[in-house]
This record gives C-alpha cells, structure tokens and sequence, in this order.
C-alpha cells in the first residue's frame, strides 16, 4: 500500500512547478488526474529536447504516475466536467497566473461551493497577493527576485556575476513547497473536516532558502557576497582539479585543521600561527589554494580520495551526469531507474525518499494527453452518448 492511496488530485497545472510536486504526490499513491487543454496539452510537451518519437524530454521527466484527461475550461460543458470531477477529489492543484482561475470559474471560492471540504494549492511566481502577483516568472526570474542569484556564482573581483543554478532549481524548491502545504492540508482535513486554500510562490520558496543571509544584512548593514564555491565559515572548502577531472575538498573540523594539513602532504602548515583559525586562513586563501591545487594536479581522484578518507577529511568527485549514473552509490540507492516509453528504453531519476512500510513506485509512465478521458469521465457518471456529446462540442478530444 502506499502512503496517499485513496488520495484524489484533480491537476490542473502544467509546465515545470507544481507538475512536479503532483508526480511526488503520485509517486506516493495519489490518483493524479491531469487535466489538459484541448489544444497542444500541457506546454511541456512542446520543449526541447525530444525524444527518438518526438514527445520532449522535459514532459516525460515530470509526468509519470498521472492519468490525463482533455476538457476545454473555456466552455461550459468542459467546466461541468470538471466541476463533477470536483466532487470526487480531495485536492484541486494549478498553477495559473493569478486571476486566471477565476477568470475560468475554477477558482477556490467556486470549488468550494461545490464541494466544501476540497483542499485548492496554487504556484505561481510571486504568490497571489502584492504588486508583482500578476507578473509572470519562471525559475531563473525567480531566483533573481529573491536574491539568490547574488549569491550564485564567482565575486566580481575573481571575474564572476550573478549566475543561475544548473537545472530549474525555483520551480522544483517550490514544486516540493506544495506538497509540504498539501499534506500538511491534509492532516488538517482529517482532524477537522476543513479544506483550505493553499498559495505558494516560486520566488517565497527560494527566500525560505536564503539561509543566514537576512538576517545579516539586517544586522551588519552588509549584503552577503558571492564566494565561488567556498564558504565563508572555514577554508579550505572548495573546488580543485585533478589529473582525471574536478573534485571538492574540505577541511572537516574548522577548529583544527591539521589533519587537512597532513593529508596533503604539509604538516608544517598547521604549525603556522596565521593560519590556525578559519579566518586567518580566508586571509591566506590565495596561499593556501594554489598550495592544494598543485598537490591535487599531481594525483588522480581516486588517490586523492584514499588520501583523504585515511585522514578523515572532506571529499567528493564533481560528477559528470554519466559519473553520478554509473556510481555504486546512485545504484545501491535507485536513484536511476531503467524505464520504457513508446518502445524507447531510457533512464531517469528514481524516488528519494525511502519509506520502509510505504515506499513509492512508479506505476504508470507519462500519459499520452487525454489517454484517460473516457475511463475517468465514465467513472463519474458521464454515459458514452454524453461523452460523443461534449466530443463534438470541443469539451474534450
């Protein structure tokens, strides 16, 4: 059994955000039903790059797990349609602009007349109240918004600016935002009987990241500056090129460190009085940097590595994407899973979190759009002559 089996969600969202947060409801159980457009569907199937049968990559990566359906929220037959569909679930998700779900009369206050108990989250970029509410905003705006991006990337002295993360970091934090927010809902739900309206946005899900940072500049009048891939609390803590590729070292106890001195072969570096403290090393960084990178440019990883466990320091490789597939580790934990799709193999990410009396699975692929339309119109009510008739309206496909 999983942990949200018996758990409705009617989605209406599409793109990245909050279809991601839905496949995590449904990697755990949930009866995700995605409703689509009548139109090109969800707009993630439209983006680069594709797979050998043409559906995008994107689409295929936050999809699985759902069933789709087609109804045009346009008309009123396809707005019937869902209402009815309302009525079964026990969370409506979308990610419009806001206003837009009003607009199409599938807003909170409409649901809930409808079905008074319903659980209604919406993401958005800016949240659905102050001035930027109704501007659009996608991950890397987002990060920009909320000072995250100044803190992303090399000082302007080391030749560096403001730099988004690698992958669509605003969209996925937020996306997990919204299924604390649901569950959470949920709890509430089960003691009390009440629903409630649930509002998440990208850029408070990125603020919420922002560590120690506020409180900082609230306190020193100084905003936090960007450090590469150091950390400002101890060093040595950051990146060095081996014979065979990049990895990341660390000094593993900020108080001492002399075992990270003898790892490299420099005992004579703890003795010196300048350097025994985390800021007296930040004042020696240049020094010490280029004295590590010339030991790591000697060896291969993997010496590094047995050097550094042995003296109980910081290691890792910085992994190519094909690295971190092949490593032991990303096996032992099935976080890459072998999957088919149309006739196509391929791999991609498993589930992180590990339940041992209800772990999720996946359970279905990525549905094609409306793959489900008839199933899940039927099993409300709706009779095959009725589904001819909202066909040939346009309600759905």
């Amino acid at each position: 059994m999983n942990a949200l089996e018996g758990i409705r969600i009617v989605d209406l969202s599409t793109a990245y955000s909050a279809p991601i947060g839905t496949m995590q409801l449904g990697d755990f159980g949930a009866d995700v039903i995605k409703v689509e457009n009548t139109g090109l569907g969800d707009g993630s199937r439209t983006w680069n790059p594709f797979m050998p049968y043409g559906e995008s990559m994107a689409y295929l990566y936050m999809n699985r797990n759902k069933r789709s359906i087609t109804l045009n929220l346009k008309s009123e037959a396809g707005r019937r349609a869902l209402y009815e569909l309302v009525k079964t679930a026990d969370v409506v998700v979308e990610n419009f602009r806001p206003g837009v779900a009003a607009k199409l009369g599938v807003d909170y206050e409409t649901l809930r007349a409808i079905k008074p108990d319903i659980i209604m989250a919406s993401l958005s970029g800016y949240g659905q109240t102050g001035p930027d509410a109704k501007k659009g905003a996608y991950s890397n705006l987002a990060e920009a918004q909320s000072g995250l991006m100044s803190l992303t990337g090399f000082s302007d002295e080391d030749g560096g600016q403001p730099t988004a993360s690698g992958v669509a970091f605003g969209d996925s934090v937020a996306g997990m935002f919204l299924v604390q927010g649901i569950l959470y809902a949920i709890i509430h739900r089960m003691r009390t009987g009440e629903g409630q309206y649930i509002d998440v946005a990208m850029v408070d899900s990125l603020i919420a990241l922002i560590q120690h940072g506020i409180t900082q500049y609230s306190t020193t009048g100084e905003n936090p500056p960007r450090v590469g891939n150091r950390d400002l609390s101890d060093y040595p803590y950051d990146t060095f090129k081996a014979k065979d590729g990049w990895c990341f070292l660390g000094n593993a106890t900020a108080s001492d460190w002399s075992r990270f001195a003898q790892a490299i072969h420099r005992p004579d570096l703890a003795e010196r009085e300048e350097l025994k403290t985390p800021d007296g090393r930040w004042a020696h960084l240049q020094e010490i940097h280029d004295i590590v990178a010339g030991w790591t440019a000697q060896r291969t990883r993997a010496e590094i590595e047995a050097r550094f466990m042995e003296y109980g320091q910081l290691f890792s490789p910085i992994n190519t994407i094909s690295e971190m597939m092949e490593n032991p580790q990303t096996k032992v934990r099935e976080m890459v899973v072998d999957l088919e799709y149309r006739g196509v193999k391929y791999k991609d990410k498993g589930i992180p979190v590990k339940m041992s009396k209800t772990p999720g699975s996946i359970r279905m692929m990525p549905p094609t759009q409306g793959q489900h339309t008839d199933e899940i119109l039927k099993s409300i009510g709706y009779t095959e002559e009725q589904l001819a008739q909202l066909r040939s309206s346009g309600a759905i496909l």
